[in-house]
């Protein structure tokens, strides 16, 4: 009778080990599905890092921006409708005094491609001109990447990939007779491609 009382302690089966076996591996195979599908998520690179708006320094305050790559179709200069270029457009909301706005394109390792871009203002207005990389009225300007490329190789290799990490528009101003200040940043998104 005492030996029906106490039974022994019943060991872990086959069965129990083959389930505990699969949970493992669906654990495992869960782990390595999660990393592999983490490192194809957009990362800190391809965030639209921003300032956000609106931007005010030295009297200047910019109340719209945005930045985004443009097909070059229609463009006589480009002869591939699938080469892109940096495009950069301000709204300004007002300027105190005289001075100039300055816009910087810098690629995805952080160099500046092109020249910068000047735009003057007066009496809280843009100048008005016109060229083929700008247009500027009193309260908007649109600028075009075009000078930092040289070739048609330059545009090919420089144009938006998934695989390159996102350019960088930077945008300054400069009173006359006054110290250069940071107005504000923002990423190049990929846009009308």
């Amino acid at each position: 009778m005492q030996d029906q009382e106490q039974e022994k302690p019943r060991k872990a089966g086959w069965k129990d080990r083959i389930w505990g076996g699969i949970a493992l591996l669906i654990l495992v195979l869960g782990a390595i599905g999660f990393w592999s599908v983490y490192h194809k998520l957009p990362h800190a690179e391809w965030r639209n890092e921003y300032k956000p708006l609106s931007w005010k320094a030295a009297g200047v305050c910019i109340d719209e921006a945005e930045a985004y790559w443009k097909a070059s179709a229609g463009d006589p200069r480009m002869e591939i409708r699938s080469y892109c270029f940096p495009v950069c457009r301000l709204v300004l909301d007002g300027a105190e005094g005289s001075g100039q706005v300055t816009v910087r394109f810098l690629n995805a390792q952080g160099v500046q491609m092109g020249d910068r871009v000047y735009l003057p203002y007066e009496n809280g207005k843009f100048v008005p001109r016109q060229s083929n990389s700008m247009q500027v009225t009193e309260t908007e300007a649109t600028v075009r990447l075009e000078d930092g490329f040289l070739s048609k190789d330059e545009y090919t290799l420089h144009q938006f990939s998934q695989d390159t990490p996102l350019w960088r528009v930077e945008v300054d101003c400069r009173p006359q007779g006054g110290a250069p200040a940071p107005l504000g940043y923002l990423s190049i998104l990929p846009h009308d491609l």
